[in-house]
């Protein structure tokens, strides 16, 4: 029994399997990971699998597509494993179609997976979105209608185009596959000598249907090269059937803009998957034992191909021209920006022109308190939390919050959502807003999925062959997932946010909406770039002192001075914020036309709460806010708490301590970040004779329940709708209308 059970051909696939083919069962590994949410949980890539929605929810169809996504991985990783292993079991060569009878038998993985993706389906609708028997009943009979689909319609190709040895010879055999040659099984020889014999995988005992085990077939009477022959032209089928699989993702990615063929993000990984188990057959049949070398040599090719500019490719901010000469990014061009004093000069008599007409529109009995809105990154949990709060709390303030409000600041998502409803607010003062500006709706349109159509073009296009361009007024653009990204933000919001930087300039100036400022991170140097539709070369410059002696480096610079000839009024503001909220691997990196070329990322590595424009900003115009004002109230809005407890790092694993110095970093960013901004506020208090009041907004997002994506569960909608219920919440509204009032 012992001896069948070692050498049963499922078990001999899967210890093929992790002798020889680790990359095979790393995606495996990862997937697995994934469903049990113990993998990127904090990103929500779970949640991806879980609760898949397709054209805007979760349905049949998002089920159905997942499970096909599913069924096409499985069979590639038959026919990968195929193509890779099947030379060392020929014996498959003698029974009646070869590879079904080599899928079934390399179902083990596959299997446990499906059911495994099943139960955690279940779980995870009993645990979360309160599904009723039912539902969760059509959506784990959609997930296996997908898959079987798939299946069904992959041998239906093989059962039609393979060959065993007796299609090959013309022989009709009435003799099943079940009659072994004594010698195949003989008890002269151990297991152990079996086991230790390199000849090839010793078989004895095969599936010859899910159901039905049969002993393998001897195949010494039959021809080697004969049998080489079955199992090269099956080769050949499979990887025909692979070119095909890998030019029609290529074709889907082409109508990646109507939303039908926008499938779920899920399914989308998967996709990805599937085409790594694709060329990694390519190359196993181009390069046999070769294929490792090649492969290493090949990553350092295209590694060292890309730092040329033929081979390299850049994401763009749509609206700028890249065609004319580059921007002169050096210290010297910098440092004449920055102390350029006519300039400093013309915008801070624009800013205090802008400082006058906030105060005729807050013309009272008494001084107007004047607000400063800080909001943080996070994602779409920082958008839909942040125009919660706004929409909340301008409500409950009677429009007084909006109206005083003077600057918004801050990073990634959160600035999403301000800007969200900044837009509505200005369209409400010119009476062409068609709803109230407190409708639910927006809170609708502003929590919708941002990660499918991202996903789908890194499955289909990014990665490997860009075709589409689009034309932007006169400029050219490739399409990517940056251009995804934008797209849909602009159909999220009913084209609202669809402007250019320019187009804010007069409201701004007149007052009629806040300013905001985006502070993206430069990656070549960590200096903050800065995007208004104001000048604002002020926050550029640290102001002299005739008792410091100090030189001062470049930190900040304007985004409109550098690329004043690269048309930078015109970029579009979908753009400004997809380069504030550009968070690694899931959003291109921007590349800006400057030489030398410089490319920016999310402004929360430097800035999450753009506090440091803030108090520039304040500390710039002191005498007037001290003058004209009853105070400063800064309200921050964050995807979490600030004060959190302490982690016990006492027990740690080897990993964990010689990664912690560097992992410690990355963790307790945003907290350094809130260590230093505190103490910039309290010496910055000491300029006021009026006070500085700061008001939180906090997401209940403890132990990060709520993900850090651009797709949010029904669940996690809830939470964050409900957080400004909490009690520290209500406490910041009375304090807030309170200060107002006063």
């Amino acid at each position: 029994m012992i001896r069948k059970l070692i050498f049963f051909f499922p078990l001999q696939l899967l210890l093929v399997n992790l002798k020889r083919n680790h990359l095979l069962l790393l995606l495996w590994i990862i997937l697995f990971g994934f469903i049990n949410d113990s993998i990127a949980s904090k990103y929500g890539i779970p949640n991806l699998f879980l609760a898949p929605e397709y054209l805007g929810s979760i349905s049949f169809w998002s089920y159905c597509i997942v499970g096909f996504s599913i069924g096409g991985f499985v069979m590639t990783f038959n026919i990968s494993s195929y193509i890779i292993n099947s030379k060392r079991f020929p014996f498959i060569a003698a029974l009646k179609r070869p590879f079904v009878k080599f899928c079934i038998n390399n179902s083990l993985i596959p299997f446990t997976f499906v059911v495994f993706y099943i139960f955690q389906v279940i779980n995870y609708h009993l645990e979360n979105e309160n599904s009723s028997g039912f539902q969760i009943f059509i959506y784990v009979l959609a997930v296996i209608v997908g898959y079987t689909i798939n299946i069904m319609l992959s041998l239906t190709y093989f059962l039609s185009t393979n060959r065993n040895i007796f299609k090959l010879l013309g022989i009709i055999s009435n003799i099943d596959e079940d009659k072994p040659v004594n010698s195949l099984f003989s008890k002269k020889q151990n297991i152990y000598d079996i086991l230790k014999s390199r000849v090839k995988w010793h078989v004895e005992t095969y599936m010859h249907t899910p159901f039905i085990v049969k002993p393998a077939r001897d195949i010494l009477h039959y021809d080697k090269k004969m049998l080489k022959s079955v199992i090269d032209q099956n080769h050949l089928n499979a990887s025909f059937f692979e070119i095909v699989i890998f030019i029609s993702l290529i074709v889907l990615g082409l109508f990646s803009e109507n939303p039908v063929f926008v499938i779920p993000a899920g399914a989308s990984i998967i996709l990805f998957f599937t085409i790594i188990f694709i060329l990694m057959s390519a190359f196993y049949t181009w390069f046999k034992g070769w294929t490792t070398i090649i492969f290493i040599v090949g990553f350092f090719l295209i590694n060292y191909l890309s730092k040329s500019e033929v081979f390299t490719y850049s994401n763009m901010a749509y609206g700028l021209n890249y065609d004319t000469e580059k921007a002169d990014y050096s210290l010297k061009n910098l440092n004449q920006l920055r102390n350029n004093q006519e300039n400093l000069k013309k915008d801070k008599e624009n800013s205090i022109s802008i400082l006058e007409n906030w105060k005729r529109k807050n013309k009272s009995n008494i001084k107007p308190k004047i607000i400063f809105i800080n909001t943080s990154g996070g994602g779409l949990r920082s958008t839909l939390w942040t125009f919660h709060v706004l929409q909340t709390t301008d409500s409950l303030t009677s429009n007084k919050l909006f109206n005083q409000t003077h600057l918004i600041s801050g990073s990634s998502g959160g600035m999403i959502g301000a800007s969200y409803y900044r837009e509505l607010y200005l369209q409400r003062n010119r009476n062409t807003l068609p709803n109230s500006i407190y409708s639910k709706n927006y809170l609708k349109n502003v929590s919708k999925d941002l990660l499918n159509p991202i996903a789908f073009s890194i499955a289909t296009n990014d990665f490997f062959i860009r075709l589409k361009k689009f034309k932007d007024g006169n400029y050219s653009y490739t399409k990517d997932r940056g251009y995804s990204f934008e797209r849909q933000l602009l159909i999220n919001s009913d084209n609202i946010l669809n402007k250019r930087l320019k187009d804010y300039s007069q409201p701004e100036y007149e007052s009629a909406i806040p300013l905001m400022i985006l502070s993206p991170t430069v990656i070549n140097d960590g200096r903050r770039m800065l995007i208004s539709s104001q000048p604002i070369s002020f926050l550029c410059n640290n102001s002299l002192s005739s008792k410091v002696k100090n030189q001062p480096i470049v930190e900040n610079f304007e985004f409109t001075r550098l690329f004043e000839t690269q048309d930078a009024n015109n970029l579009k503001y979908s753009s400004a914020l997809r380069m504030s909220a550009t968070f690694p691997i899931i959003m291109p990196r921007v590349s800006l036309p400057t030489k030398p070329q410089i490319t920016v990322m999310d402004a929360g590595m430097r800035d999450n709460f753009g506090k440091l424009t803030t108090y520039k900003y304040i500390s710039t115009f002191k005498n007037w806010i001290n003058e004209n004002t009853s105070g400063i109230i800064i309200i921050t809005l964050r995807d979490k708490h600030k004060n959190i407890e302490v982690r016990d790092n006492s027990l740690s694993s080897i990993t964990e301590t010689f990664f912690s110095p560097v992992g410690s970093l990355y963790e307790n960013l945003f907290p350094i970040q809130d260590y230093n901004s505190d103490e910039m506020l309290h010496y910055l208090g000491n300029d006021f004779t009026q006070p500085i009041d700061v008001i939180n907004f906090e997401l209940n997002n403890t132990e990060n329940e709520i993900s850090l994506s651009w797709h949010l569960t029904t669940k996690e909608k809830e939470k964050i709708l409900n957080s400004i219920n909490s009690q520290r919440n209500q406490k910041a509204i009375k304090r807030l209308k309170k200060l107002i009032n006063q």
